[in-house]
């Protein structure tokens, strides 16, 4: 205990758990702010936010403290596990809606009804299963044969996620998984060759997005991602309630400034508690509001970056690269979003955005990191063979 004390990453977890109350007093903002017209739902989300950051805190100490070759010693019972959970949300998983099932849906006496996104976890899992894996088969995976297997593994559950049209957490974990097999020293030939591929698979999408009617992109896409995409390469000529979210995330980020407009004096912001919070800190804060989120999240990204060159072994290297590449993407994408650089996908900004299974998610994966930043002994979940003398 007193190595651990000693060893631990206390800036790292500080800067974590610093953006996760943030995200609290956002969310309640968003719900309660004198120009917010809200639901009697959007009032009590933050009760759920802090409910979720006190848990997930928890659960990250608690990761911190388990080695984690030991976690990705049941590599293959984790893959095995994270395509049960996806199978059965499908099966019996809750309608959010809008006739898609993510959710499991259970109540907790004293609390209510909670949802818990598997896809969410599944960036985690991925994450392991590839990094174990990819030590395991260092010597061959850069061969044909296992680079197949490989992306096989990885496209069964990017193919039960996209079922779910969760097209955030899809991309999500396709990036994960890039980033992994790129940080295991993946040919650079293999690389151009890719790319090759895929300059014509780009060419065929842009041109038939162009089109009135596509030919192939209405069978991947839903029409509501469709609607997406076209409202932002030209968001002028899309209804008028298509680029709502995004009218109003720009003026709130607009009337932001540089100092922002004061504390609880954001405007109405559709889905501000999640997919938007970045505006509804840019719209109290202004720019120095938002740069410093950023600046934290950067922190937090570089820590986890320097704890994978540090690593002391290829699965922790690798984990803690998966993690860096989770974080970026979901900042990227949600700060473009949010800044009407790229189509509405709905992806929440770590740490901040409202949600349970995105707290937990993340909590358990910075936990993960954490204790790969600690120094290595001899350790009883080394197998023999693995010990150094």
């Amino acid at each position: 205990m007193k190595d651990f004390l000693k060893s631990f990453d206390y800036v790292l977890a500080v800067a974590v758990i610093g953006l996760c109350v943030f995200g609290i007093l956002m969310i309640y903002t968003a719900g309660n702010a004198p120009a917010v017209h809200a639901s009697p739902g959007d009032t009590v989300l933050w009760r759920n936010q802090r409910m979720f950051v006190i848990s997930g805190v928890a659960m990250m100490l608690a990761f911190a403290f388990i080695d984690y070759r030991f976690i990705a010693r049941f590599y293959l019972f984790i893959y095995a596990f994270m395509l049960l959970l996806l199978v059965l949300v499908l099966i019996i998983g809750g309608d959010d809606g809008t006739g898609t099932a993510r959710w499991f849906h259970f109540y907790l006496p004293g609390i209510g009804w909670m949802g818990m996104q598997p896809s969410e976890f599944a960036k985690v899992f991925i994450a392991i299963f590839l990094a174990k894996l990819l030590d395991v088969k260092k010597e061959r995976f850069n061969h044909i044969l296992w680079l197949a297997v490989i992306f096989a593994a990885v496209a069964v559950p990017l193919v039960l996620v996209m079922e779910q049209n969760a097209l955030s957490a899809t991309m999500v974990i396709l990036f994960i998984s890039l980033v992994i097999i790129f940080a295991a020293g993946l040919y650079y030939r293999t690389i151009l060759a890719g790319l090759v591929m895929l300059v014509p698979v780009g060419l065929f999408i842009w041109l038939d997005l162009q089109r009135a009617y596509p030919l192939f992109i209405h069978r991947v896409l839903e029409e509501y991602q469709l609607r997406r995409i076209r409202t932002a390469l030209d968001p002028y000529a899309a209804h008028p309630d298509h680029v709502l979210q995004l009218e109003g995330s720009l003026y709130a980020i607009g009337t932001g400034g540089f100092a922002g407009r004061g504390f609880m004096e954001n405007p109405h912001i559709i889905f501000g508690h999640n997919d938007f919070i970045f505006s509804v800190v840019a719209a109290q804060f202004g720019f120095i509001g938002a740069g410093v989120v950023l600046g934290v999240l950067a922190l937090i990204i570089g820590k986890c970056i320097l704890i994978a060159l540090r690593a002391e072994d290829m699965t922790g290297r690798l984990i803690a690269a998966g993690v860096a590449g989770m974080l970026i993407f979901e900042t990227f994408v949600h700060a473009g979003v949010a800044l009407g650089l790229l189509p509405v996908t709905g992806m929440p900004l770590p740490f901040m955005s409202s949600g349970g299974s995105m707290i937990w998610g993340h909590m358990m994966a910075m936990g993960i990191v954490l204790n790969i930043s600690l120094p290595r002994k001899k350790s009883l979940f080394q197998r023999p063979e693995e010990l150094t003398l």
